[in-house]
């Protein structure tokens, strides 16, 4: 197996990148990355024995180079020459798509989360079935015109099929980095443009009303009502709470620790990439509601799990929901539980007092993107523009405006 590696930033990084975090190869070559010569590591399995050592060096190709020594010569220990060879341009093997995506979802593996790493390993398992069905085994085969029919080839809306192109770019430029390619042949593929597309990028997240709440929480006593159920109606009522209450996503409420929230009933909902920590607060019944269910089922207030696939718990979770919804009768838009996210948001955007910023810096996204999504329950918003209308025509002719006569009979 290929060794990773990976970048890990020092204190006095001279990109500014927090201490200790890591950034990989493929992240380092987006647009707009800040360069540093902060060491680059490895990490891996060589004769057994697993470790993350050092490469000495602060350039990729030459910690590629030192990584494909000590798998050489099957040991961590000793110092590594490298050959004059090794400095000298060298045509560039062809490379398996297998392996080549292999090593790009190992090396992305360091450095992304959880979710994301699943992105793109959902998509590139649809990129080496359709190139399986191309009879394709080598990266190099593939083509700006096979990347426009692998696009085509997804029945999704265009909003969808744009995110899964810039994961799509990044993969291929992975390649090129690497060699196994001389040119990116996705970066030459535009995503189509068109009304529809662009009302799509536009659309308002849509949260759940006040009155669709209520619902929720009459329809929970329903739930569970047999023996069979080791979950009741009460655990699916706590677990839309916390939802509501902290934003956070499903997964990070199925496996919700009673070590996140202080004594002061304030919640840890996010860690920022400097290292600081970002919290919430919950109201004294749903802290008293946590406390009890913790004594209950321990640290993991909605029990622990014997597997560790994430996609496995949040499903179950998905389906306890599904099932509260399906009692609470008819939707005119379909619930899911992102839509408590979008609640969460809702919620603060509607009260006095509260800025985007705020509301920004608790979800972990941009001032522009809560605007974008959330301007609906922007307030600050449509006071601008009532105020930017009366100013506007505070002082146009008018009309001379009579009693209007009353109606008879």
């Amino acid at each position: 197996m290929a060794l990773n590696l990976y970048r890990r930033h020092r204190q006095e990084c001279e990109a500014g990148h927090p201490e200790e975090s890591r950034s990989g190869e493929f992240e380092e070559r987006k647009k707009g990355w800040k360069r540093c010569d902060c060491h680059i590591f490895a990490s891996g399995t060589i004769a057994g024995n697993f470790k993350r050592k050092y490469t000495g060096k602060t350039a990729w190709d030459d910690a590629r180079a030192v990584a494909a020594e000590w798998q050489k010569s099957g040991s961590w220990d000793g110092e590594v020459i490298l050959p004059e060879q090794l400095l000298e341009p060298t045509q560039p093997s062809r490379i398996t798509i297998e392996r080549a995506v292999k090593a790009f979802l190992d090396e992305l593996q360091e450095t992304a989360a959880f979710a994301t790493h699943k992105k793109y390993r959902l998509l590139l398992a649809k990129f080496k079935e359709f190139s399986e069905k191309r009879g394709y085994v080598m990266i190099d085969q593939w083509e700006p015109t096979d990347v426009r029919e692998f696009r085509t080839s997804w029945a999704i809306n265009p909003q969808t099929g744009a995110r899964r192109m810039s994961m799509l770019k990044p993969f291929f430029e992975y390649c090129v980095g690497n060699e196994w390619i001389t040119r990116n042949p996705a970066r030459m593929v535009k995503n189509p443009r068109g009304r529809d597309a662009g009302e799509k990028r536009n659309e308002q997240k849509l949260p759940f009303t006040d009155d669709e709440l209520k619902r929720m929480y009459d329809a929970c006593p329903k739930y569970g009502a047999t023996p069979k159920h080791k979950w009741t109606g009460e655990d699916l009522a706590d677990f839309i709470s916390l939802s509501i209450y902290t934003g956070l996503r499903i997964s990070d409420v199925a496996l919700f620790q009673i070590d996140r929230m202080q004594t002061s009933g304030e919640i840890r909902v996010r860690t920022t990439k400097a290292g600081t920590h970002v919290y919430t607060w919950v109201p004294q019944w749903l802290q008293d509601r946590i406390r009890a269910r913790a004594k209950l089922h321990g640290d993991y207030i909605f029990g622990s799990h014997a597997t560790k696939d994430l996609d496995v718990i949040t499903d179950l979770w998905r389906r306890k929901l599904n099932k509260v919804w399906d009692m609470c009768g008819p939707w005119k838009e379909k619930p899911t539980p992102h839509r408590f996210r979008h609640t969460f948001a809702r919620i603060l955007l509607q009260k006095p007092g509260v800025t985007v910023r705020d509301v920004a810096e608790l979800l972990g996204n941009t001032e522009e993107m809560i605007r974008k999504h959330y301007g609906a329950w922007v307030p600050e918003r449509q006071e601008r523009l009532t105020r930017i209308l009366r100013e506007a025509f505070d002082d146009k002719p008018r009309p001379k405006l009579v009693a209007m006569p009353e109606r008879r009979g």
